[in-house]
């Protein structure tokens, strides 16, 4: 079994988040305690303004506390700079919502590629990948269709495969079944259970106490707080990955923060260095051969002014 210290990739400590000042002060969370260890996945429950979501956007980057501790991956998130979260969100945390969040002017295709552009990759090389996944999940006949074409299962199904396009460590889901029927969410539950046993942590929220069957933990949320924390599967049995699969994230404060794996079966995950490194090599390349073209402009001038010299003597000796 893995140390128990490395198995913990999320972990708040009195975390609050206020909104409003003095008399119009409220809090969503208050003095929030919670700790996520690596592959599990945790089924959040609570009536509405209890804070759920505001907790899976603190998770995934997009929202500050007010106050407390959140450590990722090991490190305090307070001391890590915008451009590394920025970095770490759009590489190891992917996003699945309620209502979809699909552009409406871009075809499915382009809509499951979107977040490959935030990681360097070309357009022609973002569509393939893009054409790959939406097979997995049987949407790639589909694929050049608009948004408005698809079911509302097949749009969530869409919004899966988008959020996984770029290999995440972590999943955040709010309502991910709130707007479909119970076959489409039973549906998307199985894409989720199989996504969570390849090792990937997942965290979801949601109303419906009938999908808790899928979780290995289940907390419930009352007034900013955790009113009931129960876990369904010990930390021992919790799947760890198999092979080619990315289910661990590297510290944010290393020089190179997130190193992707390769699938052997598959190029869908490159690594997270690749990029920047070639467009190092290629600006380098470009440097050198702005240098040595304005050396030779420089020369040239020189060169004229010296052969020029020999032909004005020989002028005037003809006229002698």
């Amino acid at each position: 079994m893995a140390n128990q210290e490395n198995d913990t990739i999320i972990e708040l400590k009195a975390v609050s988040k206020r909104y409003g000042f003095g008399d119009a002060e409220s809090y969503a969370l208050r003095n929030f305690d919670l700790t996520v260890k690596r592959g599990e996945f945790i089924m959040i429950m609570g009536p509405s303004g209890c804070g759920k979501t505001t907790l899976l956007n603190i998770i995934g980057l997009l929202d500050q506390a007010s106050s407390g501790e959140y450590y990722l991956a090991g490190k305090n998130v307070a001391r890590v700079s915008a451009r590394k979260k920025a970095r770490f969100r759009a590489k190891e945390i992917g996003f699945i919502f309620q209502n979809f969040n699909l552009v409406p002017t871009l075809s499915i295709l382009e809509n499951v590629s979107l977040p490959l552009i935030y990681s360097g990759y070309h357009k022609t090389r973002r569509l393939n990948m893009a054409d790959s996944i939406l097979e997995h999940f049987h949407l790639r006949e589909r694929e050049y269709y608009m948004p408005y074409q698809l079911s509302g299962g097949q749009q969530q199904r869409v919004a899966i495969a988008r959020s996984l396009i770029a290999s995440p460590s972590i999943i955040l889901a709010d309502e991910p079944t709130g707007n479909l029927d119970s076959r489409n969410s039973h549906i998307i539950m199985e894409e989720l259970q199989e996504i969570h046993s390849l090792g990937n942590t997942i965290i979801m929220v949601t109303h419906n106490p009938a999908l808790t069957t899928y979780a290995t933990r289940v907390i419930n949320m009352l007034d900013g707080e955790i009113d009931t924390d129960i876990k369904t599967v010990d930390d021992s049995d919790l799947p760890r990955g198999g092979k080619g699969e990315k289910v661990s994230v590297k510290v944010l404060s290393t020089r190179n923060p997130i190193k992707m794996e390769v699938d052997s079966e598959s190029e869908v995950v490159v690594s997270g260095d690749k990029v920047s490194a070639e467009k190092k090599k290629t600006e380098e390349k470009a440097s050198k051969e702005t240098k040595k073209s304005k050396e030779t402009k420089e020369e040239e001038p020189k060169t004229r002014k010296r052969s020029l010299k020999p032909r004005k003597k020989a002028k005037k000796e003809s006229k002698k």
